[in-house]
C-alpha cells in the first residue's frame, strides 16, 4: 500500500494529502445531509471537523512561527487569512444578493437582505440567533445564505485564537502552557453551553460551540511536533486501530439528529474527542491516511471553501421543480453545478490571489479589500426589500397559484354531445331542463345529491408553512381536475394579532401574516373550497390586537376568537356556496423550547375544528394523523425530516393516494349537506 508522503514545509510544518482528505469528508458529509437529512441524519456533525481540523492547522502554524521567531506576527496572519477567505465569500454573496433581486420572491428577498449583510460582517451566527431563524427550519425556510454561520463562527475564532497564541509568547507561556490555555477555554465552552437553554443558541452561538475549535488549537499545542515526526514514520500494526474514528464519524453520522436532546446538554462539543482522533490518524502512516489521501478526495479538500460556499445557493434554487427529478439524479445535477462554480472560484479568483499573481502587494490587496468590503455590505441594503419581520416578508407576495384546472369550455356553458347550451341549463338526451335540476334516468333529482366528487375544483389553501407545504403536494399531484392556490405562510396563525409566543424565551411578531378573511374575500369568486391547513402556528399563546393580554391555547378566550374568526370566514363563503374544509392538526417531533408542538395544544385545536365540524353543514374536517408515523420513529423522519413538513417526494405520493381523495370527499359531503338544508 503506497500513499503520498507529507513534504517538509515552512514553519516547521508539512503539507499533509490526508487533512486535505479530512476536509473533503466532511464536506461530502454536509452535502449529503443537506441533499436529504433522511439519508444521512447526523450529517451536521462534520461541521464539527470542521472546526477542530481548522483550529489544528491554524494553531499548528501560529506556534511554529512563535517559536522559530519568538513572537507571532498578527498582522501577517490575518492578511494571509483574509487573502485566503474573502475574495471568494464576497463575490458568492454578491451572486446570491444580484440571483435573489432577480429569481427570489419577497420573503426570500427579506432573508437574505439581513442574512447577506450578517454574512459580510461575519456574524451570520449572531443575526440567525437574535433574528430567531432556528436551524431546524434549514428545509422548510430556505435561505441560499443560511449556511454561512460556520464560517461566521470560524472567522471570529480566527481572531481570538491568534491573539491567545501570540499573548502566550509574550508572556512566556510557550507551547504545553498555550495547551492548558486552550484547555481551559474548551472547558468554558462547554460550560457556556450546558448553562444555555436555547438549542439554536446552543448550536449557533460562538462560544457554545468554540470548544470544537479550541480541541485542535490544544491537540497543534501538545501534538504538533511529534506527529510531524510520526508523519514521516514507517506504518505500525496498530495505526490500524486509526480506522475507529471513520468508523465512529459514519456511525454518529446516522444515529444522531438535530433534534436529539442530548446534543444540547453539553455533549455537542464533545464531538471534538472524535475528531481529533480521526485528524491524528489521517497524518500517521496506515490504511486511515492512505483513504484520506486519495486523489479525488485530496482535490476536493483543496477546493472544499468553494464548494462551501456555492453548494447550498445551487441547492435552493435548483430544486425538483427546475429540473423535474428527484433523489440521486437531482444530486448529481446539484454536484456538477456547484463543482463547475467553485473550479471557476479557485482557478480565477482563490488561487491566483493566494498565491499573489493578483493583487500580489499588500497595500493593493488592502485598498480593494476597503473598497469592496463597504459595497458588499451595501449591495443587499439598496437591492433587496426591507426586512421587517424577522426575514417572514411572505404576505407582500399575496397567494400563489400553483396549480390550474386543466381548460375545457367557458364557466358559463355544459357540452352535451356536439351541443353547448348555457350554463343555467342541463340536457338529457334531447330534453332540456332548468339549471337547478338533473336527470338521472326518467328521474328529474337536485343537484345537491348529484355532487360529483370527481368534478374540476379550485382550492384555497390558507395557513402557516403546513399549509405551504401541504398545498405545494396538492398541486404536484393534481391531475388537471385540482386547481391550487397557496395562501400559507410560515409562522402565522389563522387570525391577525399582535404576536404570537413562538417559543419559550421568544416572542414573534405577526405584521407580516396576511389577513386571511381578505383573502378569501378576494378570491370568493374563483374558487370551489376553502382548505384551512393550520398547523403549530395556531398552537401557540398570542397576543389579540391592540391588547396585553396573553390568550393561552385551550382556553374560553382562544375558542371565543376562533368562533369570530370562523363567523367572519362565513359571512364570505356561504353565500358562494363554497365550503370550509379543515385538516387534522397531526403529531409534530416535539422541540422542547417551541410551544405548541405537544399533545394538549393540539388537542385543543383539533377539538375546536371538530365542534365546528358538528355544527356546521358546510364546514368539515379531513382526518390527517393516521396517514403519518410517529415522527420520531425512523419512518417518521423520512416522511417528514424536520418533524413537521413532508418530504418532497413523499407528500406528492401521500396526496394522490390519500390527501385529494379526502379532500374530495370532504368538500363534496359538505356540498350536499348545503343543499340538503
Amino acid at each position: 500500500m503506497t500513499e503520498a508522503r507529507p513534504e517538509a514545509g515552512r514553519r516547521g510544518m508539512a503539507h499533509h494529502p490526508g487533512l486535505d482528505g479530512v476536509r473533503a469528508s466532511a464536506l461530502l458529509m454536509i452535502m449529503l445531509y443537506h441533499a436529504d437529512p433522511t439519508w444521512i441524519p447526523g450529517g451536521f456533525i462534520s461541521v464539527s471537523l470542521f472546526f477542530t481540523l481548522s483550529g489544528y492547522l491554524i494553531t499548528s502554524l501560529l506556534v511554529f512561527e512563535g517559536e522559530a521567531n519568538g513572537r507571532v506576527s498578527l498582522r501577517s496572519f490575518w492578511e494571509r487569512r483574509l487573502r485566503r477567505l474573502a475574495p471568494a465569500a464576497l463575490l458568492a454573496l454578491v451572486a446570491v444578493v444580484l440571483l435573489s433581486a432577480w429569481l427570489g420572491s419577497a420573503a426570500e428577498q427579506a432573508r437574505v437582505r439581513g442574512d447577506a449583510v450578517s454574512a459580510a460582517l461575519y456574524v451570520a451566527n449572531w443575526h440567525s440567533i437574535f433574528a430567531g431563524h432556528s436551524y431546524a427550519e434549514l428545509f422548510s425556510d430556505e435561505s441560499p445564505l443560511q449556511h454561512l454561520w460556520s464560517l461566521s463562527i470560524e472567522e471570529q475564532l480566527y481572531v481570538l485564537v491568534p491573539l491567545v497564541v501570540a499573548i502566550g509568547f509574550v508572556v512566556g507561556l510557550r507551547r504545553r502552557g498555550i495547551g492548558v490555555v486552550f484547555v481551559v477555554l474548551s472547558v468554558v465552552s462547554v460550560l457556556a453551553a450546558v448553562i444555555a437553554s436555547d438549542h439554536d443558541r446552543i448550536y449557533y452561538g460562538t462560544d457554545t460551540r468554540a470548544v470544537e475549535l479550541f480541541g485542535g488549537a490544544a491537540l497543534a499545542c501538545f501534538l504538533a511536533p511529534r506527529l510531524e515526526r510520526w508523519a514521516t514514520g514507517r506504518f505500525r500494526w496498530w495505526n490500524v486501530l486509526w480506522l475507529l474514528p471513520l468508523v465512529g464519524f459514519v456511525w454518529f453520522s446516522r444515529i444522531v439528529e438535530s433534534r436529539s436532546e442530548w446534543l444540547y446538554d453539553g455533549w455537542l462539543g464533545v464531538f471534538v474527542l472524535l475528531n481529533i482522533p480521526f485528524c491524528i490518524g489521517s497524518l500517521l502512516p496506515g490504511p486511515m491516511r492512505w483513504i484520506m489521501s486519495l486523489a479525488p478526495l485530496t482535490l476536493l479538500g483543496r477546493m472544499s471553501y468553494g464548494i462551501y460556499l456555492a453548494h447550498w445557493p445551487v441547492y435552493v434554487w435548483i430544486d425538483e421543480d427546475l429540473v423535474g427529478w428527484s433523489g440521486w439524479p437531482l444530486l448529481g445535477v446539484r454536484f456538477v453545478v456547484t463543482f463547475a462554480l467553485a473550479a471557476l472560484s479557485y482557478r480565477l479568483v482563490e488561487k491566483p490571489i493566494r498565491a499573489r499573481r493578483v493583487l500580489a502587494g499588500n497595500r493593493p490587496a488592502l485598498v480593494t479589500l476597503v473598497a469592496t468590503f463597504p459595497a458588499v455590505v451595501l449591495l443587499p441594503l439598496l437591492v433587496l426589500p426591507g426586512d421587517s419581520s424577522n426575514g417572514r416578508d411572505a404576505a407582500s407576495d399575496g397567494p400563489v397559484v400553483l396549480a390550474t384546472v386543466a381548460p375545457s369550455v367557458p364557466d358559463d356553458t355544459v357540452v352535451q354531445g356536439d351541443t353547448v347550451v348555457p350554463g343555467d341549463t342541463v340536457v338529457q338526451g334531447d330534453t332540456v331542463v332548468p339549471g337547478d335540476t338533473v336527470v338521472s334516468g326518467d328521474t328529474v333529482v337536485p343537484v345537491g345529491e348529484q355532487i360529483d366528487p370527481d368534478a374540476a375544483i379550485e382550492v384555497l389553501v390558507i395557513g402557516d408553512s403546513v399549509a405551504e407545504n401541504i398545498a405545494l403536494a396538492l398541486s404536484r399531484a393534481a391531475d388537471g381536475r385540482l386547481g391550487v392556490v397557496s395562501g400559507g405562510v410560515l409562522g402565522c396563525p389563522l387570525q391577525k394579532v399582535e404576536l404570537v409566543h413562538r417559543r419559550v424565551d421568544e416572542d414573534q411578531a405577526t405584521d407580516y401574516c396576511p389577513d386571511n378573511v381578505a383573502l378569501v374575500t378576494d378570491r370568493i369568486e374563483r374558487i370551489d373550497v376553502v382548505f384551512v391547513v393550520a398547523s403549530v402556528a395556531n398552537q401557540w399563546d398570542y397576543r389579540p390586537l391592540g391588547s396585553t393580554e396573553r390568550v393561552v391555547v385551550g382556553s374560553a378566550r382562544y375558542e371565543d376568537d376562533l368562533d369570530a374568526w370562523l363567523d367572519d370566514v362565513r359571512a364570505v363563503t356561504v353565500p358562494a356556496r363554497v365550503p370550509v374544509v379543515f385538516l387534522e392538526s397531526p403529531r409534530v417531533s416535539d422541540e422542547p423550547m417551541l410551544n405548541g408542538d405537544t399533545a394538549e395544544p393540539r388537542g385543543a385545536w383539533n377539538s375546536v375544528m371538530t365542534r365546528w365540524d358538528a355544527e356546521f353543514d358546510d364546514v368539515a374536517v379531513v382526518a390527517y394523523d393516521d396517514l403519518l408515523a410517529d415522527p420520531d420513529s425512523d419512518v417518521g423522519r423520512a416522511q417528514r425530516p424536520d418533524g413537521t413538513h413532508l418530504d418532497e417526494d413523499f407528500g406528492v405520493e401521500l396526496a394522490r393516494r390519500s390527501l385529494i381523495p379526502r379532500l374530495r370527499a370532504a368538500w363534496a359531503g359538505a356540498m350536499r349537506s348545503v343543499d340538503e338544508s
